[in-house]
């Protein structure tokens, strides 16, 4: 039973769903057969629906106020973050949410830059706008923006889902922040990011990057060493930008995500599962940097 336990939590990770809506009606479905056995008087659909309701009502509420699991399924954070690597989201860090909505219930903490965070990014919402995703649109150049268009749609045509797609990339700019990217190189308010090549062996380099004195390592493979943009993040927006710089869809291709679709964020590794022939280990256990 144990090991069919790990091969259910493993599919429902991998599909990537938000099952928040779910455990809430399902919650209420089995207060409603508690009640109902309570008023007609029957004892077994009482003591079965009560069992349920507890235990769905814990769940919910770890998972929707506390920590919820995820699954990492690309490359585009790696090193830090490997395929099939297991990840806590703390759900309290940005403001509790109502369950399964981008409902506030409480007032929004404001991610900081360096964070690793879970959200929605535009480009995979069906009813968002290029001029949500940049609102800064107009200042671009025709060229630029003509470019940022056709990406940008294709992207979403390709992509997009009624309740999009979570992704999880580490947070570059914050509102206000003017971002510049030469290459690899990136500058934040016109101060450059410290960077020190740690290993650079057949055309992949592994770089320690640090934000706001906090360290953490990028990879690059050269490919994309001479691309250069340019933001100036608005209010209710962020910047997102993947550690593994030639291998990640981010805000280089789709802009903003804004604040309404945070999810919370990533805070410790508690298991790697890299897929479902091997067998699951605790040997990456450790705290995201």
């Amino acid at each position: 039973m144990f090991l069919v336990a790990l091969v259910i939590l493993y599919r429902i990770f991998v599909l990537n769903i938000d099952f928040g809506s779910v455990l809430v009606v399902a919650t209420l479905l089995a207060a409603f057969s508690w009640v109902l056995g309570l008023i007609l008087t029957i004892e077994e659909l009482r003591k079965e629906s009560k069992s349920y309701f507890i235990i769905l009502l814990a769940i919910t509420f770890i998972r929707s106020f506390a920590y919820e699991p995820y699954q990492i399924p690309s490359r585009s954070m790696v090193p830090g973050l490997q395929v099939g690597d297991f990840v806590l989201v703390n759900k309290h860090a940005y403001g509790l949410k109502f369950p399964g909505t981008n409902y506030l219930l409480t007032k929004l903490k404001k991610p900081e830059r360096n964070d690793v965070a879970v959200f929605v990014p535009p480009h995979t919402l069906c009813d968002v706008s290029p001029l949500q995703a940049r609102p800064d649109l107009g200042a671009l150049t025709m060229q630029q923006s003509q470019l940022f268009l056709n990406k940008f749609l294709k992207l979403q045509e390709d992509r997009c889902t009624k309740n999009g797609i979570k992704y999880v990339k580490r947070i570059i700019g914050i509102p206000g922040d003017e971002v510049e990217v030469k290459g690899y190189e990136i500058w934040i308010n016109g101060k450059k990011l410290k960077h020190e090549i740690i290993s650079k062996v057949n055309g992949e380099s592994l770089i320690e990057e640090t934000i706001n004195e906090e360290v953490h390592v990028i990879r690059t493979l050269g490919l994309t060493e001479y691309a250069q943009h340019k933001w100036k993040v608005p209010e209710g927006s962020y910047l997102a930008i993947g550690d593994n710089r030639d291998n990640s869809l981010d805000s280089r291709a789709w802009g903003y995500f804004s604040k309404d679709t945070l999810v919370g964020k990533a805070e410790y590794i508690w298991l790697h599962w890299s897929s479902f022939s091997d067998i699951p280990t605790f040997s990456r256990n450790q705290r995201i940097k």
